[in-house]
């Protein structure tokens, strides 16, 4: 297991997983206890089968003894095992430094039961049950991450060789010298049981050992294979994203390409419209004209702002304000309109015609929201911030809910019935203009939007020139 899996491990909730710990070790140590009334009947077992001269009854004896025993050995095992591996412990020692410790701390943990409630354990089915289990827990557990897996792999090697033990022909190994699986084979030596009690153990040992590994491989291949899957939709995901970002890169020059061979046209517009003025005294036409002429310069600087979008230039907060109201007319009675300008506000490095269209899609957002209210009322103020000026636009509208504040940036989102464009494009602007936009909003208590622009002075420092030369060079490579 490698170190960033441990450390995995050691953040999910260490605490709880520590307790657990201990109360499967305490619940191990007690499990006598617990169950005395059981191990008096596994020997009531024994006796009635010598007296009626039943073997059957050894075998339910063996079935019930050894099902007690591998539940003990298996909660003192995961009881050990979730300690040593909530601790830093697992992480300072090498991977067989820790199989040892393991090892050691769940035989100690067995000698000591014995010592307290004197009731002998078997040492080498222990041993080799012990030395399985850890080595599939180090399979199984770095793919799986899983208690329970692991709990249902560990109880059945366990369960396997208790079996062992009541096996006479195991005898001279050192199997089964506790004295009820002792009594076992005594008792089925002296039924002339003992070829039934081995071919038992040897039809319970062989099948659970081999289901242990079993289980363990179809753990892990299932767990691969969710692994595979994970993988595999992130991968899909990525390849969608990739094809709908070449699909709006393609998009965005073909219309960049269109707004392109627009100027065209209104250079064309522009050229009529002065001879036309100038060959007409009429004081009605000049004032169509005018209009005409106007209309043309404001199409223009639209075109020039999106065809130079990474163009920026110094200005006084007071042009940018000044070029805000002139796009933004209001003619709506019940709206009022508040606008205060903080003096001596220090210049700023922007693309004005952008900027100007990221907050009127702001403003635009706040005169179209409903409103409990008899009138609506729309503050605006600039004032200055550290190292540059906030744009603070607040309405006293129907506001946005809270779970619903992290989904506004999402392109198509919308709570007005409104394209869901404005602020996820206001957005992209200002942060290409070194700014940020934040939005505080509460449900029938209207909604702040504040937008930090750096100031001119300050622009490089919040990644603007950063920005810029890798706009130009991605642009560049473009061409």
């Amino acid at each position: 297991m490698t170190v960033s899996q441990r450390k995995i491990i050691e953040n999910i909730f260490p605490t709880t997983i520590a307790a657990g710990g201990v109360l499967l070790i305490i619940t191990g140590m007690l499990f006598p206890v617990f169950f005395q009334n059981t191990w008096f009947n596994i020997i009531m077992k024994i006796r009635e089968a010598i007296t009626t001269g039943d073997s059957g009854h050894l075998i339910l004896a063996s079935a019930s003894l050894n099902c007690l025993s591998s539940i003990q050995s298996t909660v003192l095992y995961m009881g050990t095992i979730l300690l040593i591996f909530n601790t830093e412990l697992s992480s300072r020692l090498k991977p067989l430094d820790v199989f040892l410790v393991s090892l050691v701390s769940i035989v100690f943990l067995h000698w000591m039961d014995s010592l307290i409630f004197e009731i002998p354990w078997e040492p080498v089915s222990t041993l080799l049950a012990l030395i399985i289990s850890l080595f599939l827990f180090e399979k199984l557990f770095v793919e799986t991450y899983n208690f329970v897996q692991v709990f249902i792999v560990t109880v059945q090697v366990f369960f396997a060789f208790q079996w062992l033990n009541i096996m006479p022909y195991f005898s001279p190994y050192l199997f089964g010298r506790r004295d009820v699986p002792y009594s076992v084979k005594i008792s089925g030596i002296y039924l002339n049981a003992d070829t039934v009690l081995n071919f038992t153990g040897f039809a319970f040992f062989i099948p659970f050992i081999i289901s242990a590994f079993i289980t363990a491989t179809l753990f892990i291949s299932y767990s691969r294979n969710l692994q595979m899957m994970k993988e595999n939709h992130i991968k899909e995901n990525e390849i969608r994203d990739m094809r709908a970002k070449a699909l709006e890169n393609r998009i965005y020059q073909e219309v960049k390409s269109l707004v392109h061979d627009l100027k065209t046209p209104l250079v064309t517009i522009r050229g009529l419209n002065s001879l036309t003025l100038s060959e007409n005294e009429n004081g009605k036409l000049a004032e169509y004209s005018e209009r005409i002429e106007n209309s043309v310069t404001k199409m223009s600087d639209m075109i020039s702002s999106f065809l130079y979008e990474y163009s920026r230039q110094k200005l006084k907060a007071s042009d940018l304000i000044s070029y805000i109201r002139a796009q933004l007319p209001l003619e709506d009675e019940k709206i009022r309109f508040s606008i205060n300008i903080e003096e001596d506000l220090p210049d700023i490095y922007i693309n004005k015609i952008r900027i100007a269209r990221a907050v009127i899609n702001v403003l635009e957002n706040a005169i179209v929201v409903p409103c409990k209210h008899s009138y609506k009322m729309i503050n605006f103020d600039m004032r200055r911030a550290e190292k540059g000026i906030n744009i603070i636009i607040k309405d006293n509208g129907i506001g946005i809910d809270e779970s619903n504040l992290t989904k506004i940036w999402e392109i198509g989102y919308s709570t007005n019935n409104t394209s869901g464009l404005g602020l996820p494009f206001a957005k992209r602007i200002i942060e290409d203009n070194a700014g940020t936009i934040e939005v505080v909003s509460q449900r029938d208590f209207g909604t702040t939007v504040t937008i930090f622009l750096p100031s001119a002075d300050n622009f490089e420092d919040y990644g603007g020139g950063e920005a810029i030369e890798n706009k130009q060079y991605a642009g560049n490579c473009n061409n």
